[in-house]
């Protein structure tokens, strides 16, 4: 069941079936984002990865298609705490399906989905520094920085000290007691802020049903 619809993007509550889907997706070009490509998983693997994002008290994760039908991304809400009416925001996209407007588009209407039909008060997010693109999304939504950490990084794995293809983007990140650690981004829209801005670009075809 489809819970709202953009102008070129719709969503609906994470099936099973959607994490198979994901297996398709591209990859990511720039070493940078390779932590950031949806992993290969075994049928056991994909049980478990829906089983915590679908079935948490505090979570909740919505899937995101174009208007062709393509999964191309899905919404994921962590950190909820529901007396509060607080959550915390992670998107993530096919990389093949970017820098095609379904991110803006999507994020608008799951705002009007989040704070007009969930009647939450605030939504966190955070990304990381080099992550441009989607820092000008998140802004360009009506999200504001609330400040800046250094944190560990969310791929320890990744051999940004070892590997040459790395050099570039060394002084991005941090080594500290072992831990690869970068600077990220916080923000957050309040419901307040939303109904401010009113997100002037959506028209009536955003609301929900």
């Amino acid at each position: 069941m489809i819970i709202a619809r953009g102008r070129n993007t719709y969503m609906m509550k994470l099936q099973r079936k959607h994490v198979d889907s994901m297996q398709e997706w591209g990859k990511h070009q720039e070493p940078l984002f390779y932590g950031y490509n949806f992993p290969k998983m075994n049928r056991q693997e994909r049980n478990y990865w829906y089983q915590i994002k679908a079935f948490s008290f505090s979570k909740r994760c919505y899937a995101i298609f174009n208007l062709e039908g393509q999964l191309v991304g899905y919404i994921a809400l962590r950190d909820i705490k529901w007396f509060r009416k607080v959550g915390e925001l992670g998107i993530v996209f096919d990389p093949d399906q970017i820098n095609k407007g379904y991110g803006s588009d999507s994020l608008n209407t799951f705002l009007i989905y989040y704070f007009e039909v969930l009647k939450m008060k605030k939504l966190n997010l955070k990304v990381s520094y080099f992550n441009k693109r989607a820092q000008r999304c998140y802004e360009k939504c009506g999200f504001k920085i609330v400040t800046v950490k250094l944190e560990e990084f969310e791929d320890q794995r990744l051999p940004i000290f070892q590997e040459e293809l790395y050099l570039p983007y060394r002084e991005l990140f941090k080594l500290d007691k072992g831990l690869i650690k970068c600077q990220f981004i916080h923000m957050m829209m309040t419901k307040e802020m939303y109904k401010k801005n009113k997100l002037s670009t959506l028209s009536t075809e955003h609301l929900c049903i």
